[in-house]
Parts: C-alpha cells; structure tokens; sequence
C-alpha cells in the first residue's frame, strides 16, 4: 500500500461505513463487503488512542446505527464487532 490511502490509514482516519441491507441484496455482497471492512481494520486503519475510527451502518427502509465513530478504541473490539454483525 502506497500513496495518499497508506498516509491517511498511518496517520489515522474517520471511516464510516453505509451498508444497503435491502432484501434484495445478495447475502454474499454484504459477506464481502464485511470481509473487506475486516481486512480493512486488520491491515490498513491504525488503531492507535486517537487515529483511526470506524462507523457501521446500515440501511433497508430505515437507517440502523449499529457502531458509532470512537465506539471502540482498540483493533480486537472493533474486529469483534465486525465478526459478530452477521454471525
């Protein structure tokens, strides 16, 4: 990773996340889109006190705030959080 993405994700960023969760979606979209927020928090976001948050939310008919910007301070929470939403 290089460039402007790998400075702001060193440096730190605010990422919130808007997932259509209408019914007529393909389950397997949303996986993926899961797994690259995952992958996104592993490898890339520094997770340091005061860098990088992450927001989820999602949408059908009505919004659903389901993680707040600065919800969680540290990686494993937030990669807990991630694994658990459609478990």
């Amino acid at each position: 990773m290089s460039g402007w993405f790998a400075t702001a994700c060193r440096e730190g960023i605010d990422l919130a996340i808007v997932l259509d969760e209408s019914n007529h979606l393909d389950p397997n979209k949303v996986q993926r889109e899961l797994d690259f927020i995952y992958e996104f928090v592993l490898n890339a976001a520094s997770m340091e006190p005061g860098n990088s948050r992450v927001a989820l939310v999602t949408y059908a008919e009505t919004a659903k705030v389901h993680f707040y910007l600065g919800n969680f301070t540290d990686r494993r929470r937030l990669l807990d959080a991630v694994s658990a939403f459609h478990s």
